[in-house]
């Protein structure tokens, strides 16, 4: 009787389940929304907390700042002529690419811990990026001069040529008239000073960046 009973109601509990209105297959659960929707759905206040991102803040700040003083940093140190240019360009004092990564390693130590394993992940990268900076890079620089000198001793060797023999002047003009292709750029790479400043910059940067912020 009792057995008989508990299956009968199990059974009355089932029915009613099955028959409830509210029981419906809209009820079931969504797929996860697509990536497209997901990046439509990505509001202004989303992108507005990029800004008090100090990572970016502080990584973005001193390359700012570094490229911005190098017209000026080249007349005071090298001696060269003020050009608003070089902002534009790799090279010069201070690195830049140095004090960037050194700035972000910095302010990721200070918000995640010097044990982190992303703070380490960015003590290699910065690294990597200083080292290169200072060794391959300088090194492209060095050649794109050696290239340069030659290129340009070769050009006027055969101008002078072509002076003295007034027989080829049709053939003079036809060969200075080519297309000469542009000088190799020589400021590409930094010397080790160049590299410490940005590095030693980057920190104080990020030092500011959070006194302030």
């Amino acid at each position: 009787m009792l057995k008989h009973c508990f299956v009968s109601y199990n059974a009355n509990d089932l029915y009613f389940s099955f028959s409830n209105s509210k029981f419906n297959l809209s009820s079931c659960p969504k797929k996860p929304p697509r990536l497209t929707s997901c990046v439509v759905n990505v509001g202004f206040q989303d992108i507005a907390e990029v800004i008090h991102n100090k990572v970016l803040i502080a990584a973005g700040t001193s390359a700012a700042i570094g490229q911005l003083s190098k017209p000026f940093t080249s007349v005071v140190l090298y001696g060269k002529n003020l050009d608003f240019r070089s902002v534009f360009q790799a090279g010069g004092f201070p690195s830049t690419h140095s004090s960037s990564v050194v700035a972000a390693a910095t302010a990721i130590a200070f918000e995640r811990g010097f044990a982190d394993s992303i703070f380490g992940l960015t003590v290699v990268y910065a690294g990597l990026i200083m080292y290169d900076a200072q060794g391959v890079r300088r090194e492209v620089g060095k050649h794109a001069k050696v290239l340069n000198k030659l290129t340009a001793n070769a050009r006027r060797s055969e101008v002078m040529s072509f002076k003295g023999n007034e027989s080829n002047k049709a053939l003079q003009s036809d060969e200075i008239s080519e297309e000469v292709a542009p000088p190799l750029k020589e400021s590409i790479g930094h010397t080790e000073v160049e590299v410490i400043a940005g590095a030693l910059f980057g920190f104080l940067v990020t030092f500011s960046v959070y006194s302030l912020m």
